[in-house]
């Protein structure tokens, strides 16, 4: 029987190993995040796109680079832009809805968003159209207008090919999944260490092989 002064240590003891092994075990919980987005699998097509007439010839400065890196980063079997955007899945007009619809507008404090907007006509879980928004004006206001641009359309474009967000800029930060910083991560670019890196506009591995896996 352990009594007295040694209950004590030993009691000490357990409780500091437990605190030991939860500060180890967490954040490894941290290494991955839900895919896909919200619960709503992308189709598995092209990734169309189309310009909604609200976009500024600035903000359409930053996208074609971003679908043409989402392209070349992954098994996405095209990225074709359309000249008007389609907004009727294949029930409604005989083919697929304009993949992803490019917005400009106010989100009252947000820099973007990307909700599904249409739902593929055989899947109610399979979305067929997502209108991602950028709001320019929030972005152009930022620390770091031009750097934000990249890393919010790459961010928003890649909720459309599935990919989760996680909060590595926040306090305290969240752990990457696959423990690289990339684009998804959410807020502001002037909180990360390096605001102006290659990580704004690129997709790390554990996002990549999300969608490999998805476009084989």
């Amino acid at each position: 029987m352990i009594t007295g002064k040694w209950r004590f240590i030993v009691v000490s003891a357990l409780s500091a190993m437990a605190v030991t092994v939860a500060s180890v075990v967490t954040p490894t919980s941290l290494l991955a995040n839900t895919w896909p987005f919200d619960g709503m699998y992308p189709d598995k097509s092209t990734h169309s796109w189309c310009y909604h007439s609200s976009v500024s010839s600035t903000l359409k400065s930053y996208i074609p680079g971003a679908m043409d890196n989402l392209y070349t980063s992954t098994t996405i079997p095209g990225v074709p832009q359309h000249a008007t955007c389609d907004s009727q899945n294949s029930n409604q007009d005989g083919d697929p809805a304009t993949d992803v619809m490019w917005i400009q507008g106010n989100l009252n404090g947000a820099f973007g968003t990307a909700p599904c907007f249409v739902e593929t006509a055989s899947n109610s879980t399979h979305c067929d159209q997502r209108k991602v928004t950028i709001a320019a004006s929030t972005i152009e206001a930022s620390q770091y207008p031009h750097h934000q641009y990249i890393k919010t359309v790459c961010h928003e474009l890649g909720h459309t090919a599935g990919f989760d967000h996680y909060s590595a800029l926040a306090s305290p930060p969240a752990i990457p999944p696959g423990g690289v910083l990339d684009c998804m991560t959410s807020g502001d670019v002037k909180y990360a260490s390096n605001p102006t890196g290659s990580w704004i506009w690129q997709y790390n591995s554990h996002h990549i092989n999300h969608a490999n896996s998805w476009w084989p």
